[in-house]
């Protein structure tokens, strides 16, 4: 794995944060465990979360990502209290570190796919921010029915939710709309209520929840990178001829959005699986009252609607029922501190 390392920290350097190697270097080995933890971390919001998810105990998770920051020679997570937050450096180490985990998997699952060619094989993709709970959920029970299929997750920005479709790198994909189903088919897996995030310092951020009209003289983040109808559906032209900014603040990816509502003071707007995944106390999230629901849909290329398709879109469906789930994907409240 020193190769991997290698890769990660010039990744690294290049993005212009100082490597301080120490001693520890020349008699430390890393190893993917140490991905995992530090990702299952970032995604927890804490310590104790992540542990529960690893099915380990709380020190040698901590002693294992203090290890990782001395040998990278930089500060991964700012711990404050009880409270733990990816630095900026954090943050772009933790889409490295995805993204290895999942170069690791792919090869692992090409190179078990080439000893046995008689496996069949399902690639299912999902935007860990918005469907996690549910894509993982959805995993376990094809496995759990068919353990003899071979079940690859594969981790996808929402500007590939169909292009992953079409470029052949997936099966099927968790797709929230509004999207382009040219040449693809698709099932509704839920309804995911759009909930607002907002500064914890905000005068509505102790409100049980808001219209559109509050939100009128807050500046919405607009989503870039994608097409007319998803940054008019999930940015500015929610309330037309209400509001009053003249630019809204435009973002390329859901941690960037965040990011600009906590430092701008502004607005986004996101669904309530978000929720799941983001365990910040700088902004919180609040129901909206008059907004549609968005669609969340699995979808797959058109004709290619094979018994091991139809197995993920029933698995889907039950993943979308399972309580633990439903909890994630049902009526929102709102989190973080907020004044009182």
């Amino acid at each position: 794995m020193h190769l991997a390392w290698v890769i990660v920290c010039s990744r690294l350097h290049t993005r212009q944060y100082p490597l301080r190697m120490g001693p520890y270097t020349d008699h430390m080995e890393l190893d993917l465990r140490h991905l995992r933890y530090f990702v299952a971390v970032a995604e927890e919001g804490g310590f104790t979360r992540a542990a529960a998810r690893l099915h380990m105990t709380q020190p040698p998770l901590s002693v294992a990502i203090r290890q990782l920051e001395r040998e990278l020679g930089l500060q991964l997570l700012d711990r404050t209290g009880n409270r733990v937050e990816l630095t900026s450096v954090g943050r772009d180490f933790l889409t490295h570190a995805r993204n290895l985990l999942q170069q690791w998997q792919v090869t692992v699952e090409r190179m078990r796919q080439a000893g046995s060619q008689d496996v069949e094989r399902l690639v299912v993709a999902f935007r860990p921010a918005v469907s996690r709970p549910l894509a993982h959920r959805t995993i376990e029970l094809i496995r759990e029915k068919h353990p003899e299929y071979q079940v690859v997750p594969r981790y996808v920005p929402w500007t590939e939710q169909t292009a992953c479709l079409e470029a052949g790198d997936a099966d099927v994909s968790f797709v929230l709309e509004p999207a382009d189903y040219v040449g693809l088919e698709r099932a509704t897996v839920a309804l995911l209520p759009r909930v607002v995030c907002l500064p914890s310092a905000h005068e509505l951020a102790s409100r049980d929840s808001v219209s559109i009209d509050d939100l009128s003289e807050v500046p919405i983040i607009r989503p870039t990178g994608g097409s007319p109808e998803w940054s008019d559906f999930w940015g500015g032209e929610v309330c037309p001829g209400k509001r009053t900014w003249k630019e809204p603040p435009t973002a390329t990816r859901l941690d960037e959005a965040i990011d600009l509502v906590a430092l701008e003071n502004a607005a986004a707007l996101v669904p309530v699986s978000v929720m799941a995944v983001q365990h910040r106390q700088d902004v919180v999230f609040i129901p909206v009252t008059d907004v549609p629901a968005a669609r969340l849909s699995l979808a797959w290329r058109e004709g290619s609607d094979s018994e091991l398709v139809r197995l993920a879109v029933r698995c889907a469906q039950a993943a979308a029922q399972d309580p633990a789930v439903r909890t994630l994907f049902g009526e929102p409240r709102p989190t973080g501190t907020a004044p009182a």
